[in-house]
């Protein structure tokens, strides 16, 4: 078991020196402010505009005569008159 041991020990030591070495460095290092330091690319990235989908033109309804003749004579109830559900008073 002296082999395990001494790897447990190399590797604690080598942990501790990586922290000593990473605080040393960020210790010497002057800390820049966020002003000073370019823009990251993802803030400098613009989102293009969608594009606008014309609508198609869409052909004008068919009468009653063009399909069925001149000679049949079919009624069409005025909807302009009617109440809609939302228009009715409430009982």
């Amino acid at each position: 078991m002296g082999k395990q041991y001494k790897k447990l020990i190399k590797r604690r030591r080598r942990t501790a020196y990586l922290a000593r070495r990473k605080a040393a460095l960020t210790s010497t290092k002057p800390t820049a402010s966020k002003r000073a330091s370019a823009p990251t690319k993802k803030a400098t990235a613009r989102k293009k505009a969608a594009p606008v989908e014309k609508p198609e033109p869409v052909a004008e309804k068919a009468k009653t005569e063009d399909v069925l003749g001149p000679d049949v004579a079919v009624e069409v109830p005025d909807k302009s008159n009617e109440e809609t559900p939302a228009e009715k008073p409430k009982e």
